[in-house]
């Protein structure tokens, strides 16, 4: 398998959709071979069970290189069962890592129990994290907002997802925290409008391009989904099915179009970390001059997503 990812790679990734699909091929079928061991070695799921998929995989968003980020929700919770999906999870994030899919740094993988539960216990977690003031919970909450059933039973993941739902509709404030844990981005653009780019080290003169160009949409995005209770968790099909604030997407669906493609341009991606950056110099003059355009509308909408919620909180009280 690892050796005709290498070698197929290559056909795939000159398109966005073209590259999510040649990764899910390569997780379903490593779950299957994952699953074939484990019924081979301690008998057949005990329960059913969905194994899903976030972050960028769940939004259908990976890059060449991408890392893990994955959990399992299973029907009942015993001692036994608990083991196995836990031995399942450690194995199939050995077979992605071996695959060449970094293991997640934050650790939100399938091996690790905090990923990997029971839809009580899960209920249970997700309770607490919505009640929580950390920044860290929020940031589960929303990570797992993009969160989408690979394999399995896709009503779990739904289920969860409506406990923040259901938690918004009592406390519309709730959206305010969401917004404050996703406000900090990286500032690529000067007041001179020129690039601000890395002085030092092994990504000179590069842009950090996840955290100033990718993830702003992404979160924007997903927090309008959020507001309107949209299921989708693309955020191109988010910006798709957004009814209420059309007003803010009218040239933004292009814009993140073009963001997935010029992440694409860079063959000579070494490992995932190289993925987040793109060296300003190996842009085309009208390429330099669009990401400007893209980088400045999207503060834009950052504002107006503000002021949004704000009004939403203050129509509500």
């Amino acid at each position: 398998m690892k050796n005709w990812k290498e070698s197929t790679l290559i056909t795939h990734q000159f398109h966005a959709d073209e590259l999510h699909l040649f990764h899910e091929k390569l997780m379903k079928t490593a779950f299957q071979l994952v699953h074939d061991g484990m019924t081979t070695d301690y008998g057949a799921p005990p329960c059913d069970f969905s194994w899903f998929v976030t972050g960028s995989a769940g939004r259908c968003e990976q890059a060449i290189i991408s890392d893990q980020d994955h959990g399992i929700i299973f029907a009942r919770s015993t001692p036994e069962i608990k083991e196995y999906f836990l031995t399942f999870g450690e194995r199939i994030t050995t077979l992605l890592e071996e695959l060449g899919y970094p293991r997640c740094e934050g650790k939100v993988m399938s091996s690790n129990p905090v990923w990997c539960q029971s839809i009580a216990d899960w209920e249970a977690q997700m309770n607490a994290w919505i009640q929580s003031n950390t920044w860290e919970t929020i940031r589960y909450v929303l990570i797992f907002m993009d969160s989408r059933s690979l394999i399995g039973n896709e009503q779990f993941v739904a289920h969860v997802k409506s406990i923040i739902y259901r938690y918004m509709d009592k406390n519309p404030s709730f959206v305010q925290r969401l917004l404050d844990n996703t406000k900090h981005t990286v500032k690529a653009i000067g007041v001179l409008n020129q690039f601000i780019t890395i002085q030092s080290g092994p990504h000179t003169g590069c842009i950090d391009y996840k955290q100033a160009a990718i993830f702003p949409y992404v979160n924007a995005i997903r927090l309008l989904a959020i507001m309107e209770g949209i299921e989708e968790t693309s955020t191109l099909q988010r910006m798709k099915k957004l009814s209420k604030y059309e007003y803010l997407l009218e040239v933004h669906y292009e814009h993140f179009v073009q963001l997935l493609h010029l992440r694409l341009l860079d063959k000579n991606q070494r490992n995932y970390h190289d993925s987040r950056y793109i060296k300003i110099a190996s842009l085309e003059k009208h390429e330099k001059k669009n990401l400007k355009l893209i980088l400045k509308d999207l503060e834009t909408l950052q504002k107006q997503i503000e002021v949004t919620v704000k009004r939403l909180i203050r129509d509500e009280r």
